[in-house]
Formats: structure tokens, sequence, C-alpha cells
């Protein structure tokens, strides 16, 4: 083990700063995802035509594009974290490298590097997109439940079957894990992925 250069020390450092970054821009998407949907309450409780337009088959065309927009951000939030996550792996092998193992465990870049692999950080944006979803899921709801009849099934069936869709499209985007993309080093385990 060797101490780290004065190069490493500054990588090190600019590394950790732009996690800082990624993160703050991570939480800046979930504010916009908050927003957007703060405005379609807003605009939705504001107009009676509105209301009464989500009462009918054709606000299908207005919901669907809402999950693929809130879905979206979250896709985009996931990606970040996995910048994030090589940017924690890429740390985790410098500091490998430059200490000894048992004293890695111990930094948090260690402690990351161990959880980066599990649900830890993945949990929270999944269940955020179907929470968020929620009131969409609702409207689809409320209107298979108020517009069917028995030769219209498909007034039951669409809206049920694009919440179904929803939440497995969201749950094989959103629930990948993140993985070490470097190779193993010669004297250390792979991670579990």
């Amino acid at each position: 083990m060797s101490e780290p250069s004065e190069f490493v020390r500054a990588y090190f450092v600019q590394t950790r700063n732009e996690i800082d970054t990624e993160k703050r821009e991570r939480d800046r998407i979930l504010d916009f995802i908050v927003l957007i949907l703060g405005a379609l309450a807003f605009g939705i409780f504001q107009s009676e035509s509105a209301q009464r337009f989500l009462d009918r088959p054709e606000a299908l065309a207005i919901e669907m594009p809402a999950l693929a927009i809130i879905s979206a951000l979250f896709w985009i939030r996931w990606r970040k974290l996995q910048q994030i996550s090589d940017r924690w792996f890429a740390l985790h092998r410098i500091a490998i490298r430059h200490y000894s193992e048992e004293r890695v465990k111990e930094m948090l870049e260690g402690v990351v590097f161990k959880d980066l692999p599990s649900w830890r950080y993945i949990s929270k944006d999944f269940v955020l997109n179907i929470a968020l979803c929620l009131p969409v899921y609702g409207l689809l709801i409320l209107q298979a439940i108020e517009g069917h009849s028995a030769d219209q099934w498909w007034r039951i069936g669409l809206p049920i079957g694009a919440i179904v869709l929803h939440v497995v499209l969201s749950s094989a985007v959103l629930g990948r894990r993140m993985r070490d993309p470097l190779p193993p080093l010669s004297n250390e385990q792979p991670s579990s992925s």
C-alpha cells in the first residue's frame, strides 16, 4: 500500500465534488416531477371542462403520456445514479490501491461500494415513481369504474392494463441494480451483482 500522490488526492476530491453535483441535479429532477404533478392537479381542479374530459375514454390520451413523462424523468434520475455509482466504484478502486482493505471497508467508499449493487439506493426512486403516479392511476380506475357497461369491457380492461403495464415497465427499467463497470483487480474480490 502506498500513500496517494498529489494527483490522486486531487482526483479523489474532484470526483467527490462531482458526485455531490450529480446528487443535486437528481434532486432537481424530483422537484421538477412534483412541479409537473402540481401544475396538472391545479389545472384539473380549476377547470370543470378538464374534469368532464377526464371522465371520457379520450382522457387516456392525456393520462398515458403523463405516466410516461413521470417515469421518463425517473429513468433520467436512474441514469444520474448510474453516473454517480461509476464514480463511487472508481473512488473505491483508488482507496483499495492505497489503503488496506479493512480500512477501506470503514471508509464511505467501502460502505457505498458494498451497498451499490443492492436495492438500497434504487428502491427510493422505484417507490416514488409508483407513489407519484398514484393520482394518474386513480383517474384511470375512476374512468374504468364509472364508464363501464357489459358491451364495453375495454373501458375497464384498458385502464387496468395500462396501470399493470406501467408498473411492470417501471420495475424493469428502474429496478436494475448498479454494477461495477471496472474489471476486478487481481487481488480484489469481484463485487456481488
